[in-house]
Formats: structure tokens, sequence, C-alpha cells
């Protein structure tokens, strides 16, 4: 993915000069080819790890992803500033403990080989990383509310077509408790509901390819709700890293800044989230 962003930013330099003069002009250009990149970018490293991309690499499909995510990894930390790379760390490391949890514990998801893929610690890492990074464009911060709007949108409906077409009320459920919290986290607002749809997409991609599968019924077990593959909702879990993270950062990494945090969580501001505002 780092390869492919680099081949678009020397397609598009003429363009970046142009808009380097043109401020607005630029952070437009940053916000839709970091979103472009990164969404293809995804599709084709789930497309490498599936039983497809193992007919295309004598069955190391997941090997040469986990090398790929590592190497991504490696790339945006090293562009990153020390908060966020520390953010970036107890991500991938809190990340990875709940799906060894979930998956192989709990039995919730299934991965394809019956593992947890190594490739999974970095991507969580990386989509703290991605979510940051787009709620902290200039040109999403001046039309933040129109966003969260059509973000808050998107979750509703998909919740209910997935709801009517797979019968996922488990996800409708995930997605009611999500809204719920939302609506108490209103300085994290809009990073949840970019989150949200950020998740829906690698869920969708992901089990659409094979990746991993949901069980028809919520962890598998006979008469429980019914759930669809993937549940609209899942990203409601993603509350629970986020106050994993934060507690992580505050509490043990970082106790000298928590006072200053706990002030300007009480301070009504004009910011994108609470918890991003760590990294700043």
């Amino acid at each position: 993915m780092a390869s492919l962003l680099e081949h678009y930013e020397r397609m598009l330099q003429p363009l970046a000069q142009v808009a380097a003069r043109h401020p607005p002009m630029l952070n437009v250009l940053k916000f839709f080819l970091s979103t472009y990149v990164s969404l293809i970018g995804i599709a084709l490293l789930l497309l490498i790890d599936s039983p497809t991309g193992d007919g295309w690499f004598s069955g190391h499909g997941q090997a040469i992803v986990n090398i790929l995510a590592l190497l991504i990894f490696v790339i945006f930390y090293g562009r990153s500033r020390k908060r966020v790379r520390v953010i970036m760390l107890v991500g991938m490391l809190v990340g990875f403990s709940g799906e060894l949890y979930f998956s192989l514990l709990l039995g919730m998801y299934h991965y394809r080989l019956d593992n947890v893929p190594l490739w999974v610690a970095f991507g969580h890492g990386l989509i703290y990383w991605l979510a940051f990074k787009l709620t902290h464009n200039s040109y999403i911060e001046a039309i933040r509310p129109r966003m969260e709007r059509l973000l808050l949108a998107f979750a509703v409906l998909y919740s209910l077509l997935w709801l009517k077409i797979a019968d996922d009320w488990f996800g409708f459920l995930c997605t009611i408790v999500f809204l719920m919290v939302l609506f108490t986290a209103r300085k994290s607002r809009f990073f949840f509901l970019l989150m949200f749809a950020i998740v829906a997409y690698i869920e969708l991609i992901g089990t659409a390819t094979d990746c991993w599968y949901w069980p028809a019924t919520t962890f598998g077990i006979d008469g429980w709700l019914p759930s669809g593959n993937p549940p609209s909702g899942i990203a409601v879990f993603y509350f629970l890293f986020d106050a994993e993270v934060l507690f992580i950062y505050l509490y043990l990494i970082y106790p000298r800044k928590r006072p200053r945090f706990e002030r300007r969580a009480r301070k009504p501001r004009s910011g994108i989230t609470a918890e991003p505002q760590l990294v700043e």
C-alpha cells in the first residue's frame, strides 16, 4: 500500500504543486488521496490473504500479507510523531489481544486458517492511525457537521438493510448500543462514526473474500440471536478498544497527562474527538 501511495503521489505531483499555492485545495487532495489509496490497499491485502490469494502465491498468501502489513506499519510508524507512535503500539497490542480472546476463546468469528493472522495486530494500529489522520484533516474539520450526519445515516441505513437481507439481529442490536454510547460521547462522535464506516468496509471485504466468517448465530450457539456475516454494528467493540487504549495511555504510560486531559474533556470545545486529542 505504501508503494501504491508513492505511485499516486508522483502521478499527482503537478496537481499537488498547484494545490500547494491554495492550502484548502491541498487538504482536499490529501483527504481524497489518502482515502482512495487506503480503501484500495485494504481490499488488495485482504484479497491476497484469501483462498484466491493462496492460489496466486502457492498457498503463502497470508505470509505475504503479514510481511506487507509489517512494512506498512513500520513506514507509517516512522512518519508519525512520538505520541502517535505510542498510540499505534498500544492499539496494536490491545487489538491483537482482543482478537485472540473474541476469536479463539469465545468463537465469535473465525479466520479461514483457524488462527489469528499476524497482520491483524499491525492492522489495528493502522486503523486507529487512519481514523486519526482522516478526522484531523482541515478539509474534513470544515465540513464535520455534514460528515457526521452522513456517517450517522449510513450506520442506521446499513444496519436496517443488513437486518432485512441477512436477518442480522446481533448486528442490529450492536448498532443500537453503538448509537446509545455515541450520543453520550459527543466529543468522540465523529471519530467513532468514521470508525464504524471503516470497520464495516473491512468486514464486508474480509467476509466476501473468505478471510474470515461469522457464524449464523451469535458466538455460534444454537438458538441464540441470528447474526449476519458480518454483523452490521460490530464496530461497537471499538468503544471498548478505545477505552482500553485510553486507560493504558493515561494511567500507565503518561499519568502526568491525565489531569490536563480531564480538564480538556470537561471543557466545551470544537475539536473532533476527545481521545485522538491525546496525540496532538
